[in-house]
């Protein structure tokens, strides 16, 4: 029965996803419309969303391989980019069973044999990523709501459920998201930190079998406190990612409809649909990517059918995308059968 859970697990996550795309695809006026608005896009642009998005994956590789560098861990950059687009492979088609995180840090982990610095730099890399995101889309919002104030929600009356997000309560939450974040980072680089979770593990039935290993953690974590100018100019590669991601789908959108959406407004989605796609409620945030498409495109006053269209495409892209990911884990399978 314990073999048979993460089975069941997997099953609902990949039934709630399905679920909610038919859910949002039923209540569309005219679904026919938008496969022939589909099939009208520009493919120009929509190339260019394809190679933006692969450019954000290879972006990411480059982050991981400063942050790396910084703690004296000499791993070729070309080695990085495979392991990060396995991680992105495993992220959007498997059920969260094994994470992209996960895979990355095992990757690492096996190729330098240096468990505690592989997983302190997976752990920074997506603290700096989640808050350069979350900063991004409070800084738009927050834009927005000064220079033009709140704009009328645009959906079809099929989709009027979707009106549930108030572009203030972005701007005040991705704030506090941000904010949560850095506070988290601090603490987990900060020394203090680090004794205080000692002692309470000392005290625990099983807590001298987890000392050990929240020692090597917090040690190599802590490392980060004295590189500073790795962590600026990580911080700034993450800025850099999220205008690279956003550029995907403002490229989407006017493809299908052009002038549908300025950047500022893609400023204050993508970085929401970043943050929601590290829940793993679905295999790759099926069907809950598209749902928070469509309500974020309402939020700032854009068309709840246009929402759930770029949310559709930028699903198919993101999956083209990681598709390398499978070629390099089988042939890096394929190189460990061979060496045992």
């Amino acid at each position: 029965m314990t073999s048979a859970r993460p089975h069941i697990l997997n099953l609902l996550k990949i039934v709630v996803g399905l679920g909610l795309l038919y859910f949002l695809y039923s209540r569309l006026e005219d679904p026919a419309a938008l496969w022939q608005q589909t099939l009208a896009a520009n493919r120009g642009m929509l190339l260019l969303a394809l190679l933006s998005h692969a450019l954000a994956v290879a972006l990411s590789a480059s982050k991981w391989w400063l942050l790396l560098r910084a703690q004296q861990i000499p791993v070729p950059l070309s080695r990085l980019l495979t392991f990060q687009w396995m991680g992105i492979f495993f992220d959007n088609f498997f059920p969260a069973q094994v994470g992209g995180d996960v895979l990355r840090g095992y990757s690492l982990a096996r190729d330098t044999q240096r468990t505690a610095d592989a997983a302190a730099s997976v752990l920074i890399d997506r603290f700096t990523g989640l808050t350069a995101f979350m900063l991004a889309a409070a800084i738009s919002s927050t834009t927005i709501l000064l220079t033009g104030g709140l704009p009328a929600p645009a959906s079809s009356q099929e989709l009027a459920f979707l009106r549930f997000i108030d572009l203030r309560l972005i701007a005040i939450g991705s704030s506090g998201v941000a904010a949560a974040l850095l506070t988290a980072l601090a603490l987990l680089m900060s020394r203090r930190t680090k004794v205080l979770v000692e002692r309470i593990l000392v005290r625990l039935p099983l807590g001298n079998r987890v000392l050990p290993i929240w020692q090597k953690l917090a040690g190599a974590i802590n490392a980060y406190r004295h590189a500073y100018l790795a962590m600026v100019i990580a911080g700034l590669v993450s800025f850099l990612i999220v205008v690279v991601t956003s550029v995907t789908i403002w490229l989407l959108a006017n493809a299908l409809t052009p002038g549908s959406i300025n950047f500022v407004q893609v400023l204050v989605i993508n970085p929401l649909i970043a943050f929601l796609s590290v829940i793993p409620l679905s295999p790759g945030g099926l069907g809950v990517r598209q749902v928070a498409f469509a309500a974020l495109f309402v939020s700032v006053g854009v068309a709840a059918e246009l929402g759930f269209l770029v949310g559709l495409l930028q699903q198919v892209i993101t999956y083209l995308v990681s598709l390398p990911g499978l070629v390099m884990w089988v042939r890096g399978q394929r190189k460990t059968e061979k060496s045992d």
